[in-house]
């Protein structure tokens, strides 16, 4: 049987605090928000669609009997602050850069996220985001896209 929502649990119990003391709030899977306040802010969207949806793939037969791996994409969306705010690029760069450089020291703990799983590789890119998709609404913050190997045996 699967564990993948199990590897979103573990996700959001990592937290990720910049150098100016901020930790995004996170939202996982069964609490995401239709919309972002700017209330919210930042916050942290563990995604199993829009943007990049969460998928499995390349999922092979490890033999003959029923045995699998699959690759899964977890995308972690951070969103730091409504890209009308403030000043503009020069007042949330540092901190997004800040806080992608974090995350990557996160995720050096998460190599083994749960039983049978495995952090193979993850993309940290910085920018600006629109959330939801379609509402013409952008932030800046961070997206990051987790490659998790699972094997699922039985």
């Amino acid at each position: 049987m699967s564990v993948i929502t199990n590897v979103y649990t573990a996700l959001k119990a990592k937290l990720v605090t910049t150098t100016s003391g901020k930790t995004p709030t996170v939202y996982g899977l069964n609490e995401l928000p239709e919309n972002i306040t700017t209330s919210q802010l930042p916050c942290r969207l563990l995604l199993p669609v829009g943007g990049t949806p969460g998928e499995g793939r390349d999922l092979s037969f490890i033999a003959i009997g029923t045995g699998v791996t699959v690759n899964w994409q977890i995308t972690d969306l951070m969103l730091w602050q409504a890209s009308e705010q403030g000043i503009g690029l020069r007042e949330f760069a540092p901190e997004i850069v800040d806080y992608a450089g974090k995350y990557v020291d996160m995720l050096r703990g998460f190599r083994c996220p749960y039983a049978n799983t495995a952090l193979e590789s993850a993309s940290v890119t910085p920018g600006e985001y629109e959330w939801p998709r379609g509402s013409g609404r952008f932030y800046a913050g961070v997206l990051c896209q987790l490659n998790i190997k699972e094997v699922v045996s039985g």
